[in-house]
């Protein structure tokens, strides 16, 4: 993989959303998202608009406090890409250890400059963010109220979260 190569950027995220694709809620996918809006057309012969590139979809978590909805992220792709990695938000409000009150998400593909791969695809991304929504890391801290309850008070930890999931969940399909 080339840094040379102009269409590189386009070649590779396009591979990637038509991969999203495939991990529907009717998949046999063990992750599943289901894809909103891409900056892609469907004719793959368009050009994406130049900048930063959003893709906007819906997680499906699978852990018991999550599993009634879905949750929404966008991914943003910038210039650097696939070279650097995108930015990935939480839109939908989530209180989490791993997600800041902006919904920035922190996973270690993503902020670490070494675990980070240009071959990384958006479904290995997608994977490792229900990953995280499903089991909280405490050695990635975004959100330091969160993590603390988690921490020292479980049970209030997932009243909390989940009243503000309840409030704030889209659905599955």
């Amino acid at each position: 993989m080339s840094k040379d190569d102009p269409n590189l950027r386009v070649k590779r995220a396009h591979s990637n959303v038509c991969q999203l694709k495939n991990i529907g809620p009717k998949s046999s996918a063990p992750f599943k998202f289901i894809l909103e809006t891409t900056p892609f057309p469907d004719d793959e012969d368009d050009a994406p608009p130049t900048g930063d590139w959003v893709i906007t979809g819906r997680v499906l978590p699978n852990s018991d406090l999550y599993k009634t909805g879905s949750i929404r992220i966008q991914l943003v792709v910038g210039p650097d890409y696939p070279f650097g990695p995108p930015k990935v938000y939480v839109r939908s409000p989530i209180y989490h250890p791993n997600i800041d009150k902006n919904g920035e998400v922190c996973i270690d593909m993503l902020s670490n400059k070494d675990a980070w791969k240009p071959q990384t695809s958006f479904v290995a991304i997608i994977e490792e963010i229900i990953k995280i929504i499903d089991n909280p890391a405490m050695d990635h801290v975004k959100h330091p109220e969160a993590a603390s309850l988690f921490d020292t008070n479980k049970v209030e930890y997932e009243r909390i979260a989940k009243d503000l999931f309840t409030k704030n969940f889209l659905p599955r399909d």
